[in-house]
Formats: structure tokens, sequence, C-alpha cells
């Protein structure tokens, strides 16, 4: 199994520059154009920038900028480079981006806001309510979050995103290691939180069984 995850965060740069052009496609830069300049725009062009550095890093051997396509629900997926999986997330100043071997999802989520009652009522199945409404007060943002982020991580593993319902799934998180239980008992997916980014949550989910995967595999930090 192959995974590698990587990260960094986006203060003080500016994506625009000719520096970072040679990791960056057109359609990236005529996109990015039409954006306002600020913090969303860095980062949508950073991702792009760390997805290419990080191939390069780990001597992927394709063309930079790499070449990728989407799937209906927007989960990409590299040109010409079968078996070897993308995905990627950011938030505040942050991207998160994972490689592997297999079909992957990554999120990445800045613990900002409290979650609403609204919110954790529509996130949350009964099974996980059981475990979030035991945990004290001051515990259950980062509960809240840490449960997010495998859902998404998961969702995007499968490729669906939020088009496959909430309810076709639950996480239990009192074990060493997140779990994903589909009702429908379909293929497994390991899930596991990613530590070190202060102020953020993360996960990553791989398809199928990795009993060999570390309960928190380690981010590698870039060089920006």
């Amino acid at each position: 199994m192959m995974l590698r995850i990587f990260a960094w965060k986006a203060e003080d740069q500016d994506f625009t520059r000719e520096t970072w052009r040679r990791y960056l496609s057109e359609d990236r830069l005529q996109k990015a154009s039409g954006m306002k300049a600020g913090k969303a725009r860095q980062l949508f062009l950073g991702a792009e920038i760390l997805l290419n550095q990080s191939l390069e890093r780990i001597g992927a051997q394709t063309a930079v900028p790499a070449a990728y396509t989407r799937n209906p629900h927007g989960k990409p997926y590299l040109c010409g480079k079968e078996g070897l999986y993308v995905n990627w997330s950011h938030s505040g100043d942050c991207v998160l981006l994972g490689l592997s071997d297999r079909e992957i999802g990554v999120d990445l989520q800045r613990m900002e806001k409290e979650p609403g009652a609204g919110l954790i009522r529509k996130a949350l199945q009964p099974e996980e309510l059981v475990l979030y409404e035991r945990t004290e007060e001051t515990q259950r943002k980062s509960l809240f979050y840490a449960y997010w982020t495998v859902k998404e991580s998961f969702l995007k593993a499968k490729g669906t995103g939020f088009a496959a319902s909430l309810d076709t799934f639950y996480v239990n998180l009192e074990g060493p290691c997140p779990e994903v239980v589909p009702r429908d008992k379909k293929e497994p997916y390991t899930c596991r939180i990613l530590e070190g980014i202060e102020d953020y949550a993360a996960a990553v989910c791989i398809q199928g069984a990795a009993e060999g995967l570390k309960e928190h595999p380690l981010i590698e930090w870039t060089g920006l």
C-alpha cells in the first residue's frame, strides 16, 4: 500500500507570481483570472501547485502540470496514471493533499465556527449522537469536526461526495481508529484522523481494508 499526505499553509504566498507558473495549468489560470483577488484565489491556485510538487516529490514520472479529469461528482483523476489516485481539500489558509495506489479521499476543516444545533442534527446519525451527547461540552466541537472530516473523506474516496445521503452510513469513533459502517455492508474503507495542523481537523480515507495503516499517518509539509 502506498499513501502520502502533503500539506502547506498559504500565509503570505502569491501564487500568481511567475515563480509558480510551471505548476499551473492554463485551465486553472483562466478560472483563477475570473476570481476576486484574495485568499480563495490563492487556495484555488495553491491546490494545483501542491498537487504537482507532490507528484514530483514521489517520482510519479508525469508531465507537470499534470492533466486530470473529474467524475460527475467532481472527484479528480489523473490522466494516463492508472493505479495512482489523488484527492485534495482546502480550508482557512491551508491545503491538504493525498496520493495513494487506491481510491482516496481527504478532508480538511478549520475549526473556527461552533456547529449549530441544526447542523448537528443534520450531520450526525443516531449512533453518532449517542457519543456526542455524552461527551463534555468543551470537547464537542472537536468531536463534531472529527465526525465531519471522516464523513467527507469517506464520501470523496467513494467518488460520490454529498450526492450520497449521510444516512447510508455512520462513523464509529469509540475505538482506536475511526470505523465507517455502511448500512449496505458493501466494500470496506479504512479511515484515519490526521493530526499536526493546529486549529484544523483533517482525515483521510482509502478504499479497502488496510490493517497496516498507521493510526495517525504523518503529514509531510512542503517547502513552500
